[in-house]
């Protein structure tokens, strides 16, 4: 690789993130919205993680992703700004009193503050030794609390940045803070199951609400100050009496935890969200039950109601944000594209298209020059793990987590035959190179072949001796390869279903597998933390790559042979040159493990799909290359 790739991707990827445009971005355009540098594309918004929250006149909404902060305007849900500098989850953010400014604490372990208007980051406060989940202004604005992992809470000037106290006493991590409406006190909720009352100014503890039975995620305060609700793991929402810290009444009609409990505006109602997918809405003063907002597919972890208390807006891990008719529970509208996580990718031979299958149960179509969603397809009820373009680049096939098998045309986003079930568990997924099979291997230890035209299938191999992990052909159709849980890889004549070679040199299991275009080369990566090169037509070993402690979850070869990636739970993509075996650079930028990686045809990209819900683009300027 020479000098000017080297020069670039180590001082370019040193950085996460480049500074956010001061004003409101073409909306056509969010795919480049506050791309870190090395990175020419992103296809997603991100997970929802952390709450949602409007500002004080309604104008907005802050959304707390797994990659930054989507601000909203909430009268139009069009997306504003995007604001990046976080290196990890965003948990919580919030607004200041005025509207003008918003807080947001992350799993990185850092305050920052932001100017609502314009998106701009203005500081960034440190000292917590974990990640930050509570965040509140107090009611003129002057002071933030923020409650952490750490067992502590500070107190920070807002104007300043400095911090002007710690309070001590939680035993475990602080998730939430919430100010009094007077200002005069402080509540806090933890993982000790305690909620705690302290005085702002001395930071001397009140009083201890003990009841719940499990983790507390959230405490806020009624309007009138009075009561105190809480949300928990124990499937339930409390409401206590602030001033004897007696316990005024139990909701326990949520049947899994329950992550946010809320007041509205005027204090008649409480709304809570939860992770059986529902949101709920009861009568504040005696725990009366008033309806269900139902349409989720997935936790609710966010309730938030406008300034008005007519509206309130759920967000979910289903990658939607719903506004709801608070008097009638009648769905309004839905925001889309914040996405789960994102398990597998793959390009189209020509490079054009690019599909994702995601933990929303949905298969994405991308177009890799428009940078623009062409298609999502529906039909799978599980997490979508697999997704494989034919050769042709006209079919996809797609498995997810209940080992159902789909087949679509690429074209219309249509399912071309009935969706195949599969007894055991899904191991690999390939197309033979004519297109004309695809190939699956199970822990049934059997290899299958589906006619694609047909769907009519036969056995191609039954061996209950070996259990095959991963699958791959070679470009010319003439070998299968397959990693066995006996640390070795088997090539298999498909005509004759013999076995060529079998390789051998991993010491444990070998979890992927990919050969170069031109099928010199075949690559095997095992948890032995080795990727391993092989000479397919002699079965010779070639080369072996020690990662050491770097990812290697997953990885790739580019078309060319010269280059690998990998990636995995550290969050990082690395290269390395195959010649060599030599470690090039790491790149930076996802905030969740990255759980598969794919080369353009052209190798001049590669694309890294995360669990924090995003599809990034890196520009790895091939032209340069040796």
């Amino acid at each position: 690789m020479k000098n000017t790739l080297i020069f670039i991707l180590v001082v370019g990827l040193a950085i996460y993130i480049i500074p956010q445009d001061t004003i409101a971005q073409d909306t056509q355009d969010l795919h480049l919205w506050g791309l870190p540098e090395g990175v020419k594309a992103r296809f997603g918004k991100g997970g929802i993680r952390g709450n949602i929250t409007y500002s004080p006149d309604g104008k907005y909404l802050a959304v707390s992703c797994s990659n930054g902060i989507w601000i909203y305007d909430a009268h139009t849900d069009e997306p504003l700004h995007f604001l990046t500098g976080h290196t990890d989850f965003v948990l919580m953010s919030a607004f200041s009193p005025d509207g003008l400014l918003l807080a947001s604490g992350s799993e990185d372990m850092t305050i920052r503050l932001w100017d609502a208007r314009t998106g701009t980051e203005l500081r960034t406060m440190t000292g917590h030794e974990d990640g930050v989940e509570g965040i509140a202004f107090n009611p003129d604005g002057t002071l933030l609390a923020s409650g952490s992992y750490d067992h502590t809470i500070r107190l920070w000037d807002v104007h300043t940045g400095t911090e002007l106290r710690t309070i001590d006493g939680h035993t475990d991590g602080v998730v939430s803070v919430a100010f009094s409406p007077d200002g005069v006190l402080l509540a806090s909720a933890g993982k000790d199951q305690t909620i705690r009352l302290w005085d702002v100014q001395t930071g001397e503890l009140l009083q201890i609400f003990i009841g719940h039975t499990s983790k507390i995620k959230y405490v806020s305060f009624s309007p009138d100050g009075n009561s105190i609700a809480s949300a928990g793991d124990d499937n339930t929402v409390r409401v206590w009496n602030v001033r004897t810290g007696a316990e005024r009444y139990m909701i326990d009609r949520h049947t899994s935890d329950v992550d946010i409990v809320v007041f509205s505006p005027d204090g008649k109602i409480l709304a809570s969200a939860s992770w059986d997918h529902t949101a709920r809405l009861w009568e504040a003063q005696t725990g009366a039950y008033l309806r269900t907002l139902t349409g989720h597919v997935s936790y609710v972890l966010s309730i938030a109601f406008s300034p008005d208390g007519k509206t309130v807006r759920t967000g979910s891990r289903d990658g939607t944000i719903r506004l709801w008719n608070t008097d009638t529970g009648m769905l309004l509208r839905t925001i889309t594209g914040h996405t789960n996580g994102v398990d597998s990718i793959a390009f189209s031979s020509d490079g054009k298209m690019l599909v994702s299958g995601g933990r929303d149960n949905t298969v994405n179509l991308w177009n890799v020059q428009t940078r623009k969603s062409m298609r999502v397809m529906k039909g799978h009820t599980e997490h979508v793990d697999t997704v494989v373009f034919s050769p042709d680049g006209k079919t996809i096939a797609s498995a997810d987590e209940g080992n159902i098998i789909r087949l679509w045309n690429a074209q219309t986003g249509e399912s071309l035959w009935t969706p195949q079930q599969i007894r055991f568990w899904l191991t690999g997924l390939a197309f033979s190179p004519n297109g004309r099979k695809l190939v699956w291997a199970s822990e049934g230890n059997n290899i299958r072949m589906w006619d694609v035209q047909t769907g009519k299938h036969h056995f191609f191999l039954i061996d209950r001796k070996i259990n095959i992990i991963c699958l791959a052909y070679s470009p010319d159709g003439s070998q299968l390869a397959g990693g066995i849980d006996d640390n070795t890889v088997l090539l298999w004549n498909p005509n004759t279903k013999k076995v060529v070679f079998r390789l051998e040199g991993h010491t444990n299991s070998v979890n992927e597998l990919a050969y170069s275009t031109d099928g010199s080369l075949l690559a095997s990566l095992a948890t032995d933390r080795t990727i391993r090169l092989w000479n397919p037509q002699t079965g010779k070993p070639v080369r072996t790559i020690k990662m050491g402690n770097r990812s290697n979850s997953t990885f790739a070869l580019s078309p060319d042979g010269k280059m690998l990636a990998s990636g995995g739970s550290d969050r990082t993509v690395s290269l390395w040159d195959v010649r060599t075996g030599i470690f090039i650079i790491e790149l930076k930028a996802h905030t969740y493990p990255v759980n598969c990686i794919v080369f353009s045809p052209d190798g001049k990209t590669l694309a890294s799909a995360s669990s924090d819900g995003t599809v990034l683009l890196w520009d790895l300027m091939s032209d340069d290359l040796d």
